[in-house]
């Protein structure tokens, strides 16, 4: 999905812009890099509707992410979890049945992506 994101933001910059994939980029880098390139480019309509939807719900995936990530194994109901206790003190548990969700929304998230670059490298924006 991050490759995909990143892709398309640089494919959406202005030519002469580039975004370096050999740095090494933190997932809100990457979000970042997208909404940048949002900013410096002009898309039709329906794509520029496309590619801020996208960047919305990737910064959604991000918070998930996150959460997932930085979570402590717990034992909760005599079953093994996932805990997160974010820095505002509000915590949550994570189930396997949110991991799989995640994962879903991961794929379908970089598959869009990656449709959108490529319809706007065959020019087939309208």
């Amino acid at each position: 999905m991050e490759w995909a994101i990143l892709y398309l933001a640089k494919e959406l910059y202005p030519e002469g812009h580039t975004v370096r994939r050999s740095e090494p980029m933190t997932s809100a880098e990457v979000a970042q890099q997208l909404r940048s390139a949002l900013e410096a480019t002009s898309l039709p309509d329906s794509a520029s509707q496309d590619a801020a939807a996208i960047a919305d719900e990737y910064d959604s995936l991000l918070l998930q992410r996150n959460d997932i990530v930085h979570a402590h194994p717990a034992t909760i109901n005599d079953q093994q979890r996932l805990h997160r206790v974010r820095a505002d003190g509000t915590h949550e548990s994570i189930e396997p049945d949110d991991l799989v969700a995640f994962s879903s929304d991961c794929t379908r998230l970089g598959n869009r992506a990656s449709a959108l670059l490529w319809t706007l490298r065959r020019g087939e924006t309208s």
